[in-house]
């Protein structure tokens, strides 16, 4: 047991016995400082309940009204492209649309509300041992991936499939892969295949083609005339580049070229459409077998602030 200091034993002081009334102040001291402490504290909680309480409670409200709204937003879209037969994803101004209920836009890619690029189904064709047929006179099914960006596609006919996935990869990209399956028809399954997929554009500028690559300015509008005044100025730079066991060395054809000559002699071309052609020989029955992928980039050249109809002129063309 600890020994108590002299002249510090309970009820002393400085020696001395300790008086009930210097006791008494003593603990009137004390009381005093703990409601002064009760006082601050119960200030602190006014303050708490009247400030800060409402401001969190303000900032939840408007969390849950802007998630509501674009949960709203996003319902109310995805009923209108329903209703109209459509899925549609967008990355910042970039669109790909897919039109369910006609041959064309079959993917679209879209940027500001300007279309880029269209691919034409009722255009497209399949030919299966020598017997071609339109895409779009065949059967359809449909399905997509609202995580990835992503619709599927399938056409079917008498003892084949052809698949189709469209992807909007980001901001600037879109990828069209083609799968196809064979199925046996009676004792027979398709031997040779060709896929023959058309993409149009009111006026693809320059159009180049290097190998499996196509370059190409994408003008807003279509083009009346070549040989007078300003070159074209492109709302942006098309490339569309084909990989996959499919494609071959050179599997884009340029279609309907208009070619003329400038006030500066510097050549110009203009073209409304290109064609992807696929080949493939003695497939495995009931396997996906990979044709190829259609990789589309646009890069806009819009000057910054404007609308992507005024684009940057065209220089020295």
């Amino acid at each position: 047991m600890g020994t108590v200091a002299p002249n510090q034993q309970d009820g002393h002081r400085g020696g001395r016995p300790l008086q009930a009334s210097e006791r008494a102040r003593d603990t009137l001291r004390s009381l005093r400082g703990y409601m002064s402490d009760q006082r601050l504290n119960a200030r602190l909680r006014r303050i708490v309940t009247k400030l800060i309480t409402p401001v969190v409670l303000l900032a939840g409200l408007l969390l849950l009204a802007v998630v509501h709204f674009h949960g709203v937003l996003a319902i109310t879209t995805a009923q209108t492209d329903l209703y109209h037969g459509v899925t549609a994803y967008s990355n910042g101004p970039l669109q790909l649309s897919f039109q369910h209920n006609a041959g064309t836009q079959r993917p679209d890619l879209i940027f500001d509300n300007i279309e880029v690029l269209n691919y034409a189904e009722w255009s497209s064709t399949i030919s299966v041992d020598g017997h071609v047929s339109n895409l779009w006179d065949n059967m359809h099914g449909y399905s997509q991936d609202d995580a990835h960006h992503q619709v599927y596609s399938t056409i079917s006919g008498a003892g084949w499939q052809v698949i189709q996935i469209a992807t909007l990869v980001d901001a600037h990209t879109m990828t069209v892969q083609y799968d196809f399956v064979a199925r046996n028809q009676g004792l027979a399954a398709p031997r040779d295949i060709t896929l023959s997929i058309l993409h149009t554009h009111k006026s693809l500028y320059q159009p180049t083609l290097h190998g499996a690559t196509l370059t190409a300015g994408v003008l807003p509008m279509a083009v009346s005339s070549l040989d007078g005044g300003a070159a074209p100025a492109p709302m942006g730079a098309l490339t569309v580049a084909v990989s996959g066991p499919s494609a071959g060395a050179n599997p884009i054809t340029v279609n309907n070229v208009t070619s003329a000559v400038g006030p500066n002699g510097a050549a110009r071309s203009v073209a409304d459409s290109f064609t992807t052609t696929y080949a493939l020989s003695n497939p495995i029955v009931d396997k996906v077998t990979t044709l190829a992928t259609e990789t589309i980039t646009f890069t806009s050249l819009a000057a910054p602030g404007a609308p992507s109809g005024a684009s940057v002129a065209t220089p020295g063309s």
